[in-house]
């Protein structure tokens, strides 16, 4: 049998071995909560880069968050509705080629006035006003029966009178460029219904290519390079210096937007710089037809 202090030693170096043993595992526990700790810190540092990641393409795409918007959604409803079935051609043109009568409109697409000739009586323009209806009446009535094809033509008016003049060429060679895939009179209606306040500095890359993404079938891939093209350039710049001259010819006085002619048998006819009356309209096609 052990002597008493054997038993005392033995239980001593119980004690140690167990106060040992004890250590070691609170060291493992500490080791495993900061490793812990690291993975958590890790994980929410990653969750965080993908969802600023995340929101900095949508805003850089310009159409993530506005694609899922009822407003939006509903622009394109009624943007598609309204040119679906009607061909399109380069050159802006919208209507049957063989048309008797060509109805050309100058617009600058940043022109608040454009925007209220483009847009309908039930949708407000950028300034809080209802649309006058009458472009949609010229599709609808003139346009769809054959009876007039549209042209869109560039005219500097508003966009350069802003704080970046810079604006103008990049985002009517946006609009020829979808042209090219003759698709220009969905990029120009679909930038018309979601103007920004004019002179406000709305218009950039990202605004240009949320457009772009919402029109369906286009190559956006294809759209991005013709963007570089010089000879969009040239046209957009050929555009202003003759809608200009027209303007001053009819005694407008300089450039205006919008301003809208028809072409026929008897030549080109100015009818007015403004927004012009569905009449007025209806009455010079029928003199040129």
């Amino acid at each position: 049998m052990a002597s008493r202090s054997e038993q005392k030693a033995q239980l001593r170096a119980e004690r140690l071995a167990q106060e040992q043993a004890q250590a070691a595992a609170e060291a493992r526990r500490k080791r495993l909560a900061m490793i812990g700790g690291v993975i958590v810190v890790a994980v929410v540092v990653a969750v965080v880069a993908i969802a600023i990641s995340s929101s900095s393409k949508s805003t850089s795409a310009g159409a993530a968050t506005k694609l899922t918007s009822k407003t939006t959604l509903a622009t394109d409803q009624r943007v598609n509705a309204l040119l679906a079935g009607i061909p399109q051609e380069s050159d802006n043109v919208l209507g049957k080629p063989n048309a008797p009568v060509t109805i050309i409109e100058y617009g600058d697409l940043e022109c608040s006035v454009c925007d209220a000739f483009a847009l309908p009586t039930n949708v407000n323009t950028s300034n809080g006003t209802p649309g006058s209806g009458v472009e949609d009446q010229i599709i609808n009535s003139l346009v769809r029966t054959g009876k007039a094809k549209f042209v869109y033509d560039a005219l500097d008016t508003a966009t350069s009178n802003g704080v970046t003049p810079n604006e103008f060429v990049p985002q009517q060679v946006a609009a020829y460029a979808a042209g090219l895939q003759n698709k220009a009179w969905n990029y120009i209606e679909l930038f018309y219904n979601e103007q920004g306040q004019e002179g406000t500095n709305y218009v950039n890359q990202s605004y240009l290519d949320g457009i772009a993404k919402q029109i369906p079938g286009l190559n956006y891939s294809l759209w991005k390079h013709d963007l570089t093209l010089s000879s969009l350039k040239a046209q957009v710049q050929a555009d202003v210096t003759r809608g200009t001259k027209l303007d001053v010819q009819a005694g407008a006085g300089g450039a205006s937007t919008p301003s809208v002619l028809v072409s026929g048998k008897k030549g080109l006819s100015f009818v007015t710089a403004g927004i012009p009356t569905y009449t007025q309209v209806v009455n010079a096609v029928k003199a040129e037809s």
